[in-house]
């Protein structure tokens, strides 16, 4: 198969209204020749598609969704899904609000002028109807040509009877009244009202989310022969120079030229302090330049960058479906042939006793039922809870883990770049007939051209304790061995105890203690006389011990799992208390370590940054990669950490434990609210103490219903974590 003919679109579709909606798209996509996944999302209303493009084509796609009865709007690409979000809220805001205006004018008529014809009052609650009601009885048709059924049909079903019934009392039948014109037009209100409800406050939780697409530029200012000039982001390409002016974010992901300044960086990794950024380092697209202007070579572009891959990981995400939701639809999609059915069997037990009773019990059945709650218990829960993930420094690509945390009881954790801070720092030197300061400055001027990792850290090392370079007339790098260089001090030489043997310098004072320590020595030489050497190590991370004590607090097993050497995951295992430790291990040993867990009956939680962690990260039940990862560890990793520090995976547990608990309420509200109210709605009081409930009233019940499962599921994004 060519991967480059597999096409990913992403599909706006407003009219998606449940999960019914929801399944009809998918069952009938999944059925066509090329089609590889259809993922639809309920609350954002998107539709996102795998396919062949050599075997179907997005018109084609359109096509299949409108022959459902569903309409295909925009199609977008890199962040648009979430950008446009909002206003997909407000646009169907909008319609419901009119639509309610309207209609409840309607009501209020009839009930201040009673005296108004039937004819007249036959005319508005037609108009109700067929206009206010409109997309209710459009859903309907495709419903039954498409031999399903959701919310459309019930509220289709409902306010056809009410309106056939009604009229059929006022022009045909001489019996006392038990409808008034004006419960027509309530009805229709109230779920309009309810509807509106719902997407005002969907609308609420779509801006946090759309907040991180805002941070995705439109425009950038490309340096070139010395001259500035302002192109679209889409025609920035590698190695181009964009300068970053106080006030902008960056469009790319890059390395600083020129310049330093303070970023914000909290819409990327959750730091609420601006960060200083200097020459050499890396910012991430995204970042917001506070003081300073600076220049930075692009090294990210497009889809390539940070807040792209962001955007796209949480569009993704919104519709993976959890367990819970798989079992929750299935039911859903019997839920409303069941109401219908209820609607029926208590409307025909009804009218030979009473026919006003039987119609109103018929209406209000289907009036009160409300898959919608039941439908968007789940996805509601999920989609606040990523927006609270970004904010605390982490994205969710698989909202499934959500149910395993509470589960874990191993945690295995990569070494270097997780619990070390995955850069070789200058951790000692051990000068040799010379000054320490003397030593450094010789040290530094040896390093000062090369590439190498250990002079970065020799450079910053020497920085922070304001030391200069002698000054340098030449420079030569032999790789894998060490330099040298020439300068106003002489001839210097740095490099491993090889390159020493081979230009014959003597170091034979602190042959035992370098050969024998764990952790790589650079040696230096002046004019070919022994200086000493330098010792460099991957410092841990400030809060890995807390971090591990925690994890042990919360009786979950940590395991070290290296590729380094024995005596370095030794002492860092003892450094940090953990009792088992794995070492020299190639990827696929890792891997077999995870599957060795599992195999013991374990939850195992896996975090690593590198390639080589990529298919123990795969492997484990939830797999973490840190931010500094490759893209083929975010990638096959359930959740990427935007911060380096570790601890964050706390909040990612205390957070699964609040998105579960509203879920839980959710589906308790929604089911206990459909168990008692549809009975009630059938009449089973009324023959104990009178008790029954209008179709209008039914509506009402029913609009407020969804809108309190959203409430609900806003308080995510304010509850502590």
């Amino acid at each position: 198969m060519n991967e480059k003919k597999i096409k990913r679109v992403v599909l706006e579709v407003k009219d998606i209204s449940c999960s019914n909606c929801a399944f009809n798209i998918e069952n009938y996509l999944k059925k066509m020749n090329g089609v590889f996944s259809v993922n639809v999302h309920v609350v954002t209303k998107m539709v996102v598609v795998k396919y062949d493009s050599d075997y179907i084509g997005l018109d084609q796609i359109k096509a299949a969704i409108r022959s459902v009865g569903y309409t295909p709007g925009s199609v977008y690409e890199t962040g648009g899904s979430i950008s446009e979000l909002g206003e997909s809220f407000a646009e169907e805001e909008k319609k419901y609000y009119i639509k309610f205006v309207l209609s409840g004018i309607a009501a209020l008529f009839l009930i201040a002028v009673p005296s108004v014809s039937d004819y007249t009052a036959f005319i508005l609650s037609f108009f109700v109807w067929i206009y206010c009601g409109w997309h209710f009885h459009k859903g309907f048709y495709y419903s039954l040509k498409n031999f399903t059924a959701d919310m459309n049909t019930l509220v289709s079903l409902s306010s056809t009877v009410m309106l056939a019934y009604i009229s059929y009392s006022a022009f045909y039948a001489s019996h006392n009244r038990f409808f008034h014109w004006h419960e027509i037009s309530m009805l229709i209100a109230f779920i309009n009202l309810g509807k509106y409800f719902e997407s005002k406050t969907k609308y609420d939780v779509s801006r946090n989310i759309k907040k991180i697409a805002s941070f995705f530029p439109k425009t950038a200012i490309k340096v070139e022969n010395g001259k500035e000039r302002e192109i679209k982001v889409v025609e920035i390409k590698k190695g181009d120079i964009i300068s970053l002016k106080p006030g902008m974010e960056a469009a790319v992901d890059g390395i600083i030229e020129e310049g330093s300044s303070y970023f914000d960086l909290r819409q990327i990794t959750g730091e609420s302090i601006p960060v200083f950024k200097k020459k050499g380092d890396f910012i991430y697209s995204g970042s917001i330049n506070n003081s300073g202007a600076v220049k930075i070579k692009s090294v990210n572009v497009g889809e390539d960058t940070m807040i792209a891959k962001l955007i796209n990981a949480i569009s993704d995400a919104q519709s993976v479906k959890l367990n819970i939701q798989k079992k929750v639809d299935k039911i859903a999609r019997y839920f409303v042939p069941t109401v219908v059915f209820i609607a029926f069997l208590s409307g025909a037990l009804w009218y030979p006793v009473d026919k006003d009773m039987g119609v109103n019990v018929f209406a209000a059945v289907l009036a009160v039922s409300c898959p919608c709650a039941m439908g968007l218990s789940v996805p509601i829960a999920v989609m606040v809870g990523l927006s609270r993930a970004i904010k605390l420094g982490f994205v969710i690509n698989n909202p499934s883990v959500l149910e395993n945390f509470s589960k874990v009881d191993a945690v295995l954790l990569d070494k270097t770049g997780t619990l070390t801070e995955g850069n070789m720092n200058l951790s000692k030197i051990k000068p040799f007939k010379v000054e320490e300061m003397e030593f450094l400055k010789i040290l530094l001027t040896a390093e000062h051209n090369s590439e190498h990792l250990f002079a970065d850290s020799i450079k910053r090392y020497c920085e922070s304790k304001d030391i200069k370079t002698y000054k340098i007339f030449g420079f030569k790098s032999y790789a894998g061995e060490g330099v040298e260089c020439d300068s106003e001090a002489g001839k210097i030489k740095a490099g491993s105890p090889y390159f020493f043997n081979k230009n014959s310098i003597d170091f034979s004072v602190h042959k035992d203690e370098i050969n024998n320590n764990k952790y790589p020595c650079v040696l230096l030489a002046l004019n070919d006389k022994y200086l000493g050497y330098a010792v460099f190590a991957d410092s841990l991370r400030k809060n890995a011990k807390e971090v591990i004590k925690k994890f042990v607090e919360l009786n979950i097993k940590p395991v070290i799992i290296s590729g380094d050497r024995r005596e370095v995951v030794k002492e860092t295992a003892n450094l940090l208390g953990i009792e088992e430790y794995y070492f020299e291990l190639k990827p696929d040993e890792k891997q077999s370590v995870v599957l060795k867990y599992k195999m013991d009956g374990k939850k195992v939680m896996m975090i690593g940054d590198g390639i080589n962690d990529s298919a123990a990260i795969n492997e484990a039940d939830i797999g973490i990669s840190m931010k500094t990862s490759k893209e083929v560890t975010s990638t096959v990793s359930d959740m990427v950490l935007l911060t380096d520090d570790i601890s964050a995976v706390f909040k990612v547990i205390r957070l699964s434990d609040n998105v579960k608990k509203i879920i839980n309420q959710n589906l308790f509200w929604a089911f206990s609210y459909n168990i008692v109210l549809i009975p009630l709605s059938a009449g089973v009081l009324y023959h104990i103490n009178g008790f029954f409930i209008k179709p209008y009233m039914a509506a009402l019940a029913m609009g407020l219903s969804s809108v309190s499962v959203v409430l609900n599921s806003i308080r995510l994004l304010k509850v502590k974590i």
